[in-house]
């Protein structure tokens, strides 16, 4: 592979690795707002109203780069039960399938996900109750990251990762 291609996908796996290692730090927030929530309600009967929505958007945040950084670190479960026996050539054919499949899956993914985002974009799209955040920039994320996991996933058949 070329030299500008490693490069490329050597600063996407770097991206990839600390977009995961910095998102880990999203669950203690997440905890903050929930002890913090779990504390009004109970013990000054004032829930926050803003408290199940915001975590609800950070953990789909998590969720998006936990994917790219399990990815990255090789850790996604694997059936391996055939894959464990085919010949070298036929492990090769195999990953070749996988990786078209994943691409397919993927550019959908981006596609839909971007169209999704831009019309909540255009529509400013609030959420519904009395805490009225916006949606569009975690809607926005979904196709960012998701194309982020189709290069990471390329990077990782270009590793030749099993």
């Amino acid at each position: 592979m070329s030299k500008a291609a490693n490069t490329f996908f050597d600063w996407i796996d770097t991206i990839a690795e600390k977009a995961g290692k910095f998102t880990c730090y999203l669950v203690f927030f997440i905890m903050l707002i929930t002890t913090l929530d779990v504390v009004a309600r109970y013990v000054f009967n004032r829930p926050l109203l803003w408290g199940w929505l915001l975590n609800r958007q950070l953990f789909g945040v998590f969720i998006l780069f936990a994917g790219v950084y399990t990815l990255f670190k090789g850790e996604h479960i694997r059936i391996e039960i055939l894959y464990d026996h085919f010949p070298p050539r036929l492990k090769k054919v195999a990953r070749w399938i996988a990786l078209l499949a994943f691409i397919s899956f993927m550019g959908v993914l981006v596609w839909q996900a971007a169209w999704m985002g831009w019309n909540s974009l255009m529509m400013n799209e609030k959420a519904a109750g009395a805490f009225r955040i916006p949606w569009y920039p975690f809607k926005l994320l979904i196709p960012i990251v998701t194309f982020l996991f189709l290069l990471e996933g390329i990077s990782v058949f270009r590793r030749g990762d099993d």
